[in-house]
């Protein structure tokens, strides 16, 4: 495969992989459960920060986990990606962000979590699924 082959094929990879974060935070805004579990690897390792985000720690791949964090919280949950960065590698691939998280406890006022995503993905029969993340609240 020629050099100008790789860059292009480089870069259809990462649009792929900044899609599907994209798509994870329109799951994350609808909370679909069904589709934030599905993208996660057997085995994949995740590690949270602090509240409310300790729980993700060995347990967002899970769907039960992840409704029952849904029912946490009522009305709408805004998430917003900024300043994803994507380095793909072959069938391996990074990706950092600086995230936003709106939501509203049942029994709290609305807030914003700050905070930064770093994803390990696999790419596994063609589909990109994530192996490892770490979430760290940034403010």
């Amino acid at each position: 495969m020629s050099r100008t082959e790789q860059s292009a094929e480089t870069v259809v990879d990462s649009a792929e992989v900044a899609w599907l974060v994209s798509k994870r935070a329109a799951a994350i805004r609808s909370r679909d459960a069904e589709y934030l579990a599905s993208r996660y690897a057997p085995g994949a390792l995740t590690f949270g920060a602090a509240p409310p985000l300790s729980a993700f720690a060995g347990q967002a791949h899970r769907v039960e986990w992840l409704r029952e964090w849904f029912e946490r919280y009522r009305g709408r949950i805004e998430h917003r990606v900024l300043d994803l960065t994507v380095s793909v590698r072959d069938d391996l691939a990074f990706c950092h962000s600086r995230d936003l998280l709106s939501i509203r406890p049942v029994h709290g006022r609305r807030r914003e979590v700050r905070f930064e995503t770093t994803l390990g993905l696999a790419r596994v029969g063609g589909v990109w699924l994530v192996e490892s993340e770490r979430v760290a609240v940034t403010g």
